[in-house]
Formats: structure tokens, sequence, C-alpha cells
């Protein structure tokens, strides 16, 4: 079941669903609006990437202002990660995705990795932010980029992401972190 506003309110007040920094115009009649964050890493081109062998591209950090916004070219891809931080519980699912209003420009903020799943716990969710548009998007730190569902689990996980998932130590300023785990399954 996907929660409505009502759903949203109840899940924050019980601790189940934190956001950090929240406001309560965030919440949408079936979501929550969630904003990007400051820090932007851009894959260097030239690495032949081979995900097997551990071998990954190297990043260029960017962080951007209200004064200097990143203008994300056509056919560019970059990560970012949401300016709040998220907390999500056993019982909850949790999909992001972008606005319609930046989609209809040619940009997505997640590929295929839309799920957050239950045990993220007090962290950013890192976006994976591409131009398929025809012309360069300006990125503004804190501007709207995300809207979220948030759904009911019919029994909570017994699994905690932040236990033992991949990217549980992943702290998003300066380069991503890839672990020798890249061989297993997600």
């Amino acid at each position: 079941m996907m929660f409505s506003n009502e759903d949203i309110k109840r899940a924050i007040k019980s601790g189940q669903l934190v956001i950090k920094p929240f406001q309560d115009d965030f919440i949408r009649a079936a979501g929550i609006t969630l904003h990007l964050g400051e820090h932007l890493l851009k894959p260097i081109p030239g690495t032949v990437v081979d995900i097997k062998k551990g071998q990954m591209p190297e990043y260029t950090e960017i962080v951007i202002t209200d004064d200097k916004p990143y203008a994300l070219q056509p056919g560019e891809f970059i990560l970012g990660h949401t300016f709040q931080t998220v907390t999500v519980g056993q019982s909850l699912g949790f999909f992001i995705e972008g606005r319609s209003t930046l989609a209809r420009l040619g940009l997505t903020i997640v590929q295929t990795a839309m799920m957050v799943y239950p045990g993220h716990r007090d962290r950013t969710v890192t976006l994976e932010l591409a131009n398929h548009g025809v012309n360069a998007i300006l990125l503004y730190p804190k501007m709207k980029i995300a809207r979220v569902a948030v759904f009911e689990l019919r029994t909570p996980s017994t699994e905690q992401y932040d236990d033992t998932g991949k990217y549980r130590n992943q702290m998003f300023v300066g380069k991503p972190i890839f672990e020798n785990e890249m061989l297993e399954e997600e």
C-alpha cells in the first residue's frame, strides 16, 4: 500500500520515517519532495570499467553553490545526493524518482537504483543524474530534485540495509566507496 500524505505524517511522527532537515510542505498528496545536496561526483573518462576485477572510474568532486551551479550537459552523467538525510524503518519501503518538471527537460535522477531499503539510517540518498535532453540543465544546491513514494511492507523486514548492505559505509563527499563486494549481487 502506497502512503498518502496522512500516512506519511503518521510514519514521521512514529519515527518509522525520518527526514532531516524536514518541513511539512515537503509532503505532497502521495509523496515527499527532496532536494539536491551540494556535492557532485563526475566520472573521469578513460577507465575501462571491469566490475569483475573491481576496476572502477575515478571521480572529480564538484561543489555547487547558489552563485556557482553546475551545468549538466546533454548526454552527461554524474552522481549527486539528496540534501536531506533519510532513515527508513523496517516496516517501510521507499522509492525515489525524478520530478516531472525536470524529467520534461530530460533530467533523470535514478538510472535503475530507485529503491531505498528498510534500515537505511541517517544518510543521504545517492542520485544518478543524467541529462537526456538537448539543453544544459543548471543544478543548484537545495533545488527540488526528487519525489519519494513510501509504502508499507506486509511484514517488517528482518534485514536492515545498513547492517549488511553493499554501500552502507559509503560517505558521499569525496570518492565513492566501491568495496570488494562488487562481485556480489545486491
